[in-house]
């Protein structure tokens, strides 16, 4: 069976620092992806397979100990082995470094031989490790050698775990897997059903956050407390679930993901239940209840004064920046956070909350598929304006409220972050102005839709009734002059209908994924001919990935659209 040939990301800000890695890396039969900074280098992840990272510190956007954090805390890329570049002396760079969860440094200037022999020793652990777990399940006689082969590659290519792997061919069902993987780290694994679970205790933690670790607790001794957990492997949700009573010592036991998610939705059901509440309330716990009281006239002029500081405070937000409204018995504040670093800002009454809540619910738009909502603000005085993110946590006594800003796009900066930019977008127009229909795939969407919203920058399209609409999987940058949707709960079919008689200018709409056939009713309303000024775009990842999916179906050509494949800062032509 043939071998995976391992792919390495490179992630530099400095050419010729990539460029020669990649030549040393491609002659001795690695694939290199390349990436220019932090941010890139996480992109690159999620789109394609990767066995070995190599970040350089020193980086804009994203330095390369946050990029490490970032990658050791994704469960999806956690296993992956980091190799930061230093300095010859950088012991503070190292040290970070080992805090940020890297397993090895080069230092400059490189030393190709041993650079060479650090990615095998890494790569050759990996695969040692995820071989020692496959044999485990031959041992106890659940797969033979030929499938275990067969999951090792499926593993490599997918980036999944080995056990992931053997469940996605049918080797093993779940329950095979998580028994092998109790006895390989000593622990017992149950088959949880809703009568293990000691209801009085449960009730004691939040729901959403038994939800985030994925783990349930069963029962608690005098010095104990036992909990189901999913997965144990992960050292930080490990942490976080002792921390949830830290005068106990902790057991844990291991137990499907699906079981636990399945009983936390049970009791996230009966807590909305009035009876539970009153159960709670009889036992003497604390349950919030939402003011009634009416607002005296006197408190409004406070009121805009505190909706004004929190609109100065968001529309001042720094790159990176978050902030969280959090509320507690009587009380909540406004909370920066960069990074891992939070403090406090404001302090408040409990009742602004609830006052702050309904001025920002009253402004939010629809919501994305992770549950983010849409928020636009503008200070008319200064003629500032942003665009945000709002995450939402409302729990049995304490709520909090999640604001991230939305990078708002800037021609200046687009045009000039490439030098091959303002002649791709030239190309674009010329295609534009001749097909008016254009479909589009690529893997790298927030490019395209940046070059998108520079043509229309470029055809000057007025900014008068009906506006250019954005409709996206997900609103990644803020685009001033458009009408930006998220293509979530959305009726494309419904907006196309109200301006029938009074045409859409520009419309560029993102697929929700690259199968053509799984967003029926959107495409034939699209692909029907009766459109101008459209662009279509599909995450595909690869040409060849686009002409097959293009070749099942041919209404696109008909209806006169030009398809296109955006490989970064070229256009090629389907």
């Amino acid at each position: 069976m043939a071998t995976t040939i391992p792919r390495i990301l490179c992630v530099d800000d400095q050419p010729e620092i990539l460029n020669f890695l990649e030549a040393m890396l491609l002659l001795k039969g690695y694939e290199v992806i390349k990436a220019e900074n932090g941010e890139e280098a996480l992109e690159k992840l999620k789109e394609e397979r990767v066995d070995l990272v190599i970040l350089d510190v020193k980086m804009p956007k994203m330095d390369g100990f946050e990029a490490c954090r970032r990658i050791k805390e994704d469960d999806c890329y956690r296993n992956i082995p980091v190799v930061i570049i230093t300095g010859l002396t950088a012991n503070k760079e190292r040290i970070k470094g080992i805090e940020a969860g890297a397993e090895d440094f080069i230092s400059k200037p490189f030393d190709p031989e041993e650079i060479l022999a650090r990615i095998k020793m890494l790569l050759k652990a990996k695969s040692i490790v995820k071989r020692r777990i496959g044999e485990l399940f031959i041992e106890m006689g659940f797969i033979n050698e030929e499938q275990l082969q067969k999951a090792l590659k499926v593993a490599e290519e997918q980036n999944i775990k080995v056990g992931e792997a053997l469940y996605s061919m049918g080797a093993l069902d779940k329950d095979h897997i998580y028994w092998v993987l109790s006895n390989q780290m000593n622990m017992t694994y149950l088959e949880l059903s809703p009568e293990m679970i000691d209801k009085e205790l449960i009730i004691q933690f939040s729901i959403d956050t038994l939800e985030e670790l994925l783990c349930l607790p069963l029962y608690e001794t005098m010095g104990e407390i036992h909990f189901a957990i999913s997965d144990p492997t992960d050292h930080q949700i490990v942490k976080k679930i002792k921390s949830l009573k830290p005068e106990k010592t902790v057991q844990l036991h291991l137990a499907l993901p699906e079981k636990i998610m399945n009983i936390l939705n049970l009791f996230k059901g009966k807590f909305l239940q009035p009876q539970l509440y009153k159960a709670i309330q009889s036992e003497e716990k604390y349950v919030y209840h939402l003011p009634t009281k009416i607002i005296e006239s006197q408190e409004i002029s406070k009121i805009e004064s505190y909706w004004g500081n929190l609109v100065d405070v968001l529309l001042s937000m720094s790159q990176g920046e978050s902030y969280w409204f959090y509320r507690m018995p009587h009380e909540c504040q406004l909370i920066s956070q960069r990074g891992k670093t939070s403090e406090t800002v404001h302090e408040y009454s409990e009742e602004i909350y609830f006052l702050v809540k309904k001025r920002l619910e009253e402004k939010m738009t629809s919501q994305n598929s992770e549950g983010e909502k849409q928020l636009f603000l503008e200070e008319r005085s200064t003629g500032r304006q942003g665009a945000f993110k709002l995450w939402e946590g409302d729990y049995l006594n304490r709520d909090m409220i999640r604001i991230k800003r939305i990078q708002a796009f800037s021609q200046k900066e687009f045009m000039m972050s490439h030098p091959k930019v303002p002649g791709l977008i030239e190309d674009l127009q010329h295609l534009f102005s001749e097909h008016h229909r254009l479909l589009m795939g690529g893997r790298e969407k927030l490019f395209v839709k940046q070059c998108c919203y520079s043509l229309l920058k470029e055809n000057e399209t007025p900014a008068s009734f009906p506006p250019p609409f954005f409709i996206e999987k997900e609103i990644e940058i803020y685009f001033p002059k458009a009408a930006q949707l998220s293509a979530y709960q959305f009726d494309l079919v419904n907006l196309l209908k109200q301006f029938k008689e009074m045409p859409i200018p520009f419309l560029f709409y993102e697929s929700e994924c690259s199968e053509m056939t799984l967003d029926e009713k959107n495409l034939s309303t699209i692909l029907s001919g009766a459109y101008n000024h459209i662009i279509l775009y599909f995450p595909f990842t690869s040409l060849g990935g686009m002409k097959k999916a293009l070749s099942v179906r041919h209404d696109w050509h008909r209806a006169g659209f030009k398809a296109l494949f955006f490989s970064p800062y070229q256009l090629e032509s389907i």
